[in-house]
């Protein structure tokens, strides 16, 4: 798997209800109530693994998806989430190979 560098969004992973996405850089820290996690412990892992927090806490480094991007991102405009979009297409009766234009 890829290791992560200084600038790569990482996914930190504590359970599904309790999950952020970070810009790495060297000299950031992440306080939340499981504790504190330094971003150049980070650095140089690889996705997929693991970091301990002051807390004794275990947080997961995962790439993050399309969907993380959505959910995650800061919103100044009406958003359409997956499922609504699929609602959507359905109502208007969008089929295959029809363009749609934002």
């Amino acid at each position: 798997m890829a290791k992560i560098k200084t600038g790569d969004l990482v996914m930190f992973f504590y359970n599904d209800s309790k999950k952020w996405l970070l810009k790495i850089t060297k000299k950031e820290q992440f306080h939340s109530h499981i504790g504190v996690i330094k971003h150049a412990d980070a650095i140089g892992k690889e996705f997929g693994s693991r970091l301990v927090t002051n807390k004794d806490k275990y947080v997961y480094l995962l790439k993050p998806t399309i969907h993380d991007h959505v959910m995650k991102m800061q919103h100044s405009t009406q958003i359409v989430y997956p499922k609504d979009f699929g609602y959507i297409a359905a109502r208007m009766g969008v089929q295959s190979g029809q363009k749609i234009v934002e």
